[in-house]
């Protein structure tokens, strides 16, 4: 059984009155649960900061790593470095999910009816697409960037 880490507060008494005592304002890097934010430029586009969510780990050269599965990719499972346009692309394709979404959400709210064509479409492209082994999935996943070694 592992010990347990030292609390945050300790309580001393120095003439007469208690005083609470941070002990992890000193030692700022060491404060579990709190992160570096990823840098994000000011010229980034709109979608970099959710590229920048999706994506942390990165390679020895700072680029993005994206993790493919041979359910959807047929070169996979597979690492991809991202280039600055693959990154752009998946914010992109993000970006376009996003707002899909959100039209199909707000089309339900106002008239119920329109969900279930919307879902059939959805259920056939989604047969179609897998019965086409994604190739083109394959193709559009060698374009965002070069393939890293696991």
């Amino acid at each position: 059984m592992s010990k347990p880490p030292p609390p945050r507060y300790k309580i001393v008494e120095r003439d007469g009155r208690l005083l609470t005592i941070d002990t992890w304002a000193d030692q700022p890097s060491i404060v579990p649960g709190r992160h570096r934010a990823d840098p994000i430029a000011a010229g980034d586009g709109i979608g970099a900061p959710l590229v920048a969510a999706l994506f942390r780990v990165r390679d020895a050269q700072g680029r993005r790593l994206l993790t493919t599965s041979p359910n959807w990719d047929r070169k996979g499972p597979r690492v991809i470095a991202l280039s600055p346009k693959g990154e752009r692309r998946i914010a992109a394709l993000g970006l376009l999910s996003i707002g899909l979404m959100l039209v199909v959400v707000l089309a339900a709210l106002i008239d119920p009816d329109w969900l279930l064509p919307v879902v059939v479409v959805a259920v056939v492209l989604a047969g179609a697409m897998s019965s086409s082994r994604t190739s083109w999935v394959t193709r559009w996943l060698d374009s965002l960037g070069a393939e890293t070694p696991p």
